[in-house]
């Protein structure tokens, strides 16, 4: 099992990436509200607002997913999904995916990828 974590800068694509894990049979996702450190530092220090972009409100926000995936194959759909909403995710400010193997888990039921 691992963890997939996904920085969603584009929240806009939230409800669509959403809708793409359930299309794919991947359930139980977190989400929690983030924030970039240079914009909590921006807007905590003064001299640094300057160089941060501060056009849009939402660009000092971004979300975070969280879900547990029992195979490759399933980080893979993930990923997947992430990349059909918004592209080419090489792009900056719009998001990063990073994965950790899970060694425990209990309150989750073990379903997916032949378990």
């Amino acid at each position: 099992m691992e963890l997939v974590v996904i920085v969603l800068n584009q929240i806009e694509y939230l409800t669509e990436i959403l809708d793409g894990f359930m299309e794919e049979g991947l359930k139980g996702a977190t989400v929690i509200d983030s924030a970039g450190m240079g914009h909590i530092i921006a807007d905590h220090i003064p001299f640094f607002a300057q160089f941060a972009d501060l056009e849009e409100d939402n660009k000092n926000n971004s979300k975070t997913i969280f879900t547990v995936v029992h195979c490759q194959q399933e980080r893979d759909k993930a990923v997947k999904v992430v990349e059909k909403a918004l592209g080419d995710i090489q792009k900056a400010d719009t998001a990063f995916v990073f994965c950790v193997p899970v060694s425990f888990v209990k309150g989750i039921t073990s379903q997916g990828c032949g378990d």
